[in-house]
């Protein structure tokens, strides 16, 4: 199996079919130094997507087609992933209940078997299918409860996406000795020049 774009940050991956998403949000480019971003071009977007998609099969049990990225198949990407970002990263933590990203939509197929049972699947072809794959993991892990579980690093340079997969489920960054330390110092060398002007 090849590296996932979320190793390269934390090891709070997501349990189960969410790594996809965590995945999309963990190709942007972060660090020090930055590494690549993973959406840069359709070559590295495809082979990023090798890797991700082979997990994710591997999690869920379902065959997942080969993509092929193209330009305007990047383009569709960066706009999943930012609006990933905005929802994720709390734009909307305000609300008890984080929404699907706006302005992004992918078709569903409802089927099912012979035994009386159904499915949904993610329908299209190369990048439209990626899209209602991630969409359709966001609806499941919001109806078993670990979409709120899903979170970006507080520390704003960072933004790293983990999988917060404490009890309480309060975690706020992705490493506490990397980025919590790094903002608590700062935040308490600040209190301490205003206790003292």
């Amino acid at each position: 199996m090849s590296e996932l774009a979320s190793e390269r940050y934390t090891d709070r991956l997501a349990t189960g079919p969410l790594i996809l998403v965590q995945e999309v949000l963990n190709t942007r480019a972060a660090g020090k130094p930055a590494l690549q971003d993973l959406l840069s071009t359709p070559d590295s977007a495809t082979s990023w997507l090798a890797g991700a998609l082979d997990e994710w099969s591997r999690r869920t049990g379902a065959e997942a087609p080969a993509i092929e990225v193209d330009e305007p198949g990047l383009v569709r990407l960066q706009q999943l992933r930012a609006s990933l970002q905005m929802t994720v990263s709390g734009a909307v933590r305000d609300t008890p209940t984080r929404s699907a990203p706006k302005g992004v939509s992918g078709a569903l197929e409802v089927r099912i078997d012979a035994d009386g049972v159904f499915s949904v699947a993610p329908r299209g072809k190369d990048v439209p299918w990626v899209v209602a794959a991630v969409l359709n993991e966001i609806t499941n892990s919001q109806l078993t409860g670990t979409w709120r579980r899903l979170k970006m690093c507080r520390n704003r340079v960072c933004s790293v996406a983990f999988y917060d997969g404490t009890n309480p489920n309060n975690g706020a960054w992705h490493d506490v000795r990397i980025c919590g330390n790094a903002v608590n110092l700062r935040a308490s060398r600040a209190r301490r020049a205003a206790a003292s002007a």
